[in-house]
């Protein structure tokens, strides 16, 4: 199966309205998180498998910054 391809919908503050900017799933999102579509969020082993690769990043910036060279 390849990347999910769906768009996350967000409202962000413009002037003194608000303008809606989609995001490809699995991309940062405009509050710098990952955005998840619906029919990602709702697979159990898709929710796992990012889990998984967030755990991995964080630990992989956590030894990086133990060594002195600062986050990748």
């Amino acid at each position: 199966m390849g990347a999910c391809t769906n768009k996350v919908s967000y409202h962000v503050e413009r002037g003194y309205g608000y303008r809606e900017i989609k995001v490809t799933c699995g991309r940062t999102d405009p509050h710098g998180n990952r955005a998840i579509c619906i029919k990602c969020r709702r697979n159990p082993k898709t929710m796992k498998d990012i889990e998984n690769n967030e755990a991995n990043a964080a630990a992989d910036n956590a030894w990086l910054r133990s060594a002195g060279w600062g986050e990748m």
